[in-house]
């Protein structure tokens, strides 16, 4: 079946004019404290309870906010829904990630849910459950019970007496990366897009390995469907011994790529690098809706630019919190 975008599209540009533009995030950066955030917050539409003054209180505004505009996506998809795994998933990850974190370092349910996006598969009521659940067996278990596709790969290995967490990650990014590649089969740049996302998650992954030594063979922790990190090569880089050796090995591998040059200059920061790759995604996206507007470009690149907000004012809410410098707050932004 082909699947056709152009409503979608239409629809992904209008909720983009909803988006914080650059100095308007630069502007929530001068607010004296976290009262006058969340007025500012709110003028802009963010669903925010009067008197809500708290960054707890400001960051579940924020979460809300984007996901009634990922709810509002999905409505308009249909039974397009399924083709788009990877995007509609992408925050489920993050969350089931976040869930197996927090229960094997027995963080506080609030910790665990912070930052986190409800979707249509994970409301924010299912959220909550799975943050008060105190094993990481206990949260797999629970996706099971809801028949969640999640739930089923990590059961095993969670119930282990001693779970590895790293290993559970690979988990729930390996469910993904199969469901997205198998829901975007024949869909051309959709396709191309899942191919770079597991790239993309492969390079991390390489990262973590060179730079904190974890014992695991490669090719246990190898995400298949990528397009230009192979195994060879994430093994290069796996086995580098060093952060910034296995940047350079990633680098080689997205050579002619928008990704190749972030991977080269990497500094070892996971979050600098995590929002160097967005900014570049999302350039890129944006070129190609306007070499292929009737693709599926201009609603993955919406969706990318609504993460990107959501990094910004997470840090935005902590920075003010925090009272962080001004300067340097505006300075950290991830600007689409």
């Amino acid at each position: 079946m082909t699947v056709r975008w152009e409503d979608l599209n239409a629809r992904a540009r209008g909720l983009g004019t909803h988006l914080l533009t650059r100095p308007q995030r630069s502007a929530l950066t001068q607010a004296t404290d976290a009262a006058a955030l969340g007025d500012a917050l709110r003028r802009y539409g963010y669903p925010l309870e009067e008197g809500a003054v708290s960054p707890a209180a400001l960051e579940l505004g924020l979460r809300r906010m984007a996901a009634g505009r990922l709810r509002v996506l999905a409505r308009w998809c249909g039974p397009r829904v399924a083709v788009l795994a990877v995007l509609f998933e992408d925050e489920d990850r993050r969350s089931m990630r976040a869930m197996v974190r927090g229960a094997t370092q027995q963080a506080p349910a609030d910790a665990r849910l912070a930052g986190l996006v409800p979707t249509p598969a994970l409301p924010e009521r299912a959220l909550r459950e799975l943050a008060n659940q105190p094993t990481p067996a206990a949260v797999a278990a629970l996706l099971t019970a809801w028949r969640n596709p999640y739930g089923s790969p990590l059961l095993a290995a969670a119930s282990a007496a001693q779970p590895d967490l790293f290993a559970l990650e690979v988990l729930v990014n390996r469910t993904f990366v199969e469901r997205a590649g198998r829901a975007a089969r024949g869909s051309g740049p959709l396709a191309a897009y899942v191919r770079e996302t597991v790239d993309i998650e492969n390079a991390y992954t390489a990262l973590v390995l060179a730079g904190e030594g974890k014992d695991l063979a490669p090719r246990e922790t190898f995400l298949p469907g990528g397009d230009r990190v192979s195994l060879t090569a994430f093994t290069a880089a796996a086995t580098a011994g060093a952060a910034s050796e296995a940047g350079r090995a990633i680098a080689t591998a997205l050579a002619g790529t928008p990704l190749g040059p972030v991977f080269a200059r990497s500094s070892g920061d996971p979050g600098a690098l995590e929002d160097a790759v967005l900014h570049a995604r999302i350039r890129s996206l944006v070129r190609a809706a306007r070499l292929h507007p009737l693709g599926p470009a201009p609603l993955l690149a919406y969706a990318l630019r609504l993460q990107a907000e959501i990094v910004a004012v997470q840090r935005i809410i902590w920075g003010v919190a925090l009272r962080v410098p001004r300067a340097l707050l505006a300075q950290d932004l991830v600007t689409a």
